[in-house]
């Protein structure tokens, strides 16, 4: 019996390495091919595996079509985890978008160049939580189907949406598409980064760890029919669920480095507009892969372990105004108030008054547990396929389904938005929770829109004033 051909994009980030490994260790069962562009650093890394029977490495760039047609030449999957990410997605819109969206469209138009227009191919690709932007307590619990809502500058997440519409609509015979959460790796150094302030500190987080992504993408490769045409979220499980305050302090503890309420003042974190929550619905995705293996005490002992020993020295005898001024020189926020920077200001504290009036730790108030668990919205959620579902999804994001018969979740019908934009697309993406195309930041414009969208508004005005007035088309990075 012949070995099924298998692509795997991003073979150098972290679900994609772990995915590289563990198809390495399939080697009896599948033919790897990898696109990786030739930087110094994969030249680094992979030169090993040139040669190496069952495996190709097709050197070139993802944002090249000629690359991307050798690359999926012959085929069987393409699992397409590669993307440009946050941070640097941030500092470089215009090439995160033609890595992150233009090179899932050089995908689709590779794979329909194969024989029978590719209808052999499944494709699985990888979103992200960031799809779903600014979920916080109580509405910190996430399902497929809730309202796509990027938090304001975040154009990494624009593109994923973009991308992911792409692959719905694409016409591909075998599609699935996984929101992939925060994936957590035993090299915690990486977070320190500015990112580390853009989250709010009641952020919840359910996370996987890369070695349980890369093995669940693997685990695709053995689904069945029905897998495929649908999207997913993927984390790992209730048993990686924490708060960002606890996770902070666990960090820290296991760094060596004491309190982290006393180096980093509860004004430095931003109160809303990032994004990661807990999961409603992960375990769909769970009971096709069986991929939760790891848990939330599993990373941490990783992390312990990842760590050098003189870091460990180092931080055990560093004093705490070292600690504080080495964290201080990452915290956005008070760059932003530095620089009276209204938009980040106002996109991430609501204005700087409201940053003002952020209290100290020992006079905060709030009780993660205690807060009411809301899935949002209700309005959304579509148990019937017929033609009285698709107006009734449709009124819920305050427009109409123009098309009067429902033939299947595949086939196109028409749509209006309450601002009288009109396109036609599948049920099944507006099941996943996209709406109108035209309304869809960039710009963000959401004191707008969630007005006349009541599923939109729900997920946006639990921390948002209904007379705020903001609209954006870019936010200034600091390191640009």
């Amino acid at each position: 019996m012949s070995k099924k051909r298998v692509l795997i994009t991003g073979a150098s980030g972290s679900m994609g390495g772990e995915a590289f490994k563990e198809l390495l260790r399939r080697r009896e069962k599948y033919e790897i091919v990898t696109l990786l562009r030739p930087s110094k650093e994969n030249k680094k890394a992979f030169n090993r595996y040139q040669g190496m029977p069952g495996v190709t490495i097709v050197w070139g760039d993802l944002c090249n079509p000629e690359d991307v047609d050798r690359a999926v030449d012959g085929v069987d999957y393409v699992l397409h985890p590669a993307a440009l990410i946050a941070p640097e997605a941030d500092h470089k819109p215009p090439l995160c978008k033609r890595i992150n969206f233009g090179g899932t469209q050089n995908l689709i138009a590779a794979i329909k160049r194969q024989p029978n227009h590719g209808d052999h191919v499944r494709l699985v690709y990888i979103g992200s939580v960031a799809m779903y932007g600014d979920r916080l307590p109580p509405y910190h619990m996430l399902r497929v189907g809730d309202p796509l809502k990027p938090s304001v500058g975040d154009f990494y997440a624009t593109t994923k949406i973009a991308a992911e519409r792409a692959v719905i609509e694409s016409g591909l015979k075998y599609w699935a598409s996984i929101r992939q959460t925060y994936i957590a790796i035993p090299n915690a150094l990486s977070l320190m980064d500015p990112i580390l302030f853009h989250q709010p500190v009641n952020t919840h987080i359910e996370f996987v760890t890369s070695q349980d992504a890369g093995y669940g993408l693997v685990q695709t490769l053995d689904a069945p029919d029905d897998f495929y045409g649908r999207v997913y979220n993927m984390s790992g499980g209730p048993a990686c669920r924490v708060v960002f305050t606890d996770y902070l302090e666990r960090m820290f503890k296991i760094f060596g480095l004491g309190d982290f309420r006393k180096v980093m003042p509860l004004n430095w974190f931003a109160l809303r507009n990032f994004h990661c929550a807990w999961y409603a619905d992960a375990y769909v995705l769970n009971d096709y892969l069986g991929f939760w293996r790891q848990s939330l005490e599993d990373h941490y002992q990783d992390v312990a372990a990842c760590i050098p020993w003189y870091l460990k020295l180092g931080a055990g005898i560093a004093p705490g105004f070292a600690v504080k001024m080495f964290m201080k020189r990452m915290a956005d926020p008070l760059k932003w108030v530095q620089a009276n920077d209204k938009e980040k200001l106002h996109a991430f504290f609501g204005s700087r008054e409201e940053w003002e009036n952020i209290p100290e730790w020992a006079d905060a108030r709030w009780d993660n547990a205690a807060q009411p668990c809301v899935c949002a919205p209700e309005a959304t959620t579509v148990q019937a396929h017929d033609i009285e579902s698709m107006h009734a999804l449709a009124a819920s994001r305050g427009g109409e389904c123009l098309s009067k018969e429902f033939t299947g979740l595949r086939t196109r019908l028409k749509w209006r938005c309450a601002f009288g934009h009109e396109w036609e697309a599948t049920p099944t993406l507006h099941l996943a929770g996209h709406w109108c195309e035209h309304c869809a930041p960039p710009p963000w414009d959401y004191d707008t829109i969630a007005k006349a969208d009541p599923a939109l508004g729900k997920a946006y005005y639990y921390n948002h004033g209904l007379d705020e007035c903001q609209k954006v088309d870019y936010l200034h990075c600091p390191n640009e």
